[in-house]
């Protein structure tokens, strides 16, 4: 039987569009896709049928965000071959930083051997290296990466792993433990598959869990969520950075970075550095 996707195409503002995607991510688990004049994102039908009521609470909550919110909302059903054939027609491979190059499996890649290659089977969890967020923590870990640190083999934690592409990117880079979280199972798996597609089972390991979850500390934790979860776990995500280490946090408007600063600052770390992209920013910290 042909599993059926439903696709939910929201029509809306131009400040409104960031702020619904991370909303629509953060809730979902999914990556989303920017079309013209809105978003795009795809939930498997009986998933829609559960969660129909938490996306109309996310929609009816955008009059209150900047510019004119929503404006239209449409809602299709879609054979899984034509999800599968629609990811294709838009995920093409991408150069991200110095380092890294982000292609979908089916895609032959010629670049610079140089060049690190992160394999990302879309569509299913946030993080495919096409939003801005994703690209500035990619590129935040090639420079974290040059830093001394004090410690032989770095570790790194993923706090909201998503596709597993930060835990991948870091994994490529060299550091000697890498370990991704999510609290959705399904973000899990799919950063499993990913995970195992760039032949990096045995280097990261991978939980569903919550921060508190998680023992002990990191030389590097970076987590490009959402500005709201950030500052709520602000306390316990601060704990997993050891003394010396560095925090990165991004999936943060650049309008919020100032209250998302303050809360880390208060929880003892340093700030040390900024990067912009668009509408967001990455906001980096050393404890």
């Amino acid at each position: 039987m042909t599993k059926i996707w439903t696709r939910i195409d929201v029509t809306c503002g131009p400040e409104t569009v960031d702020i619904l995607a991370v909303e629509f991510a953060e809730a979902f688990g999914v990556s989303v896709e920017y079309i013209s004049g809105g978003i795009r994102i795809y939930l498997d039908s009986a998933r829609f049928a559960d969660e129909k009521e938490r996306l109309r609470q996310i929609v009816d909550s955008a009059p209150a965000l900047p510019d004119e919110g929503v404006i239209g909302l449409a809602v299709s059903e879609i054979p899984d071959e034509d999800w599968s054939r629609t990811w294709k027609e838009h995920f093409k491979p991408l150069q991200v930083g110095r380092r890294f190059l982000v292609s979908p499996t089916w895609e032959a890649v010629h670049c610079d051997p140089e060049r690190l290659i992160i394999r990302i089977d879309p569509g299913r969890a946030f993080g495919t290296g096409h939003h801005e967020s994703t690209r500035l923590c990619l590129e935040w870990l090639e420079s974290c990466r040059e830093l001394d640190l004090g410690s032989s083999g770095m570790s790194l934690l993923d706090l909201g792993t998503g596709s597993g592409i930060l835990a991948i990117g870091a994994a490529l880079l060299g550091f000697e433990e890498v370990v991704g979280i999510d609290n959705d199972p399904e973000a899990v798996k799919v950063a499993k598959e990913n995970i195992l597609l760039n032949g990096l089972s045995e280097k990261i390991r991978l939980l569903c869990a919550t921060p508190e979850g998680v023992s002990g500390s990191f030389d590097v934790v970076i987590s490009n969520i959402e500005s709201k979860p950030l500052i709520r776990m602000s306390e316990t995500i601060a704990s997993k950075v050891r003394g010396g280490g560095l925090l990165a946090l991004s999936g943060i408007l650049i309008e919020q970075a100032d209250e998302v600063g303050a809360e880390y600052e208060k929880r003892g770390l340093r700030p040390a550095g900024a990067k912009t992209a668009g509408e967001w920013v990455l906001l980096a910290f050393q404890k």
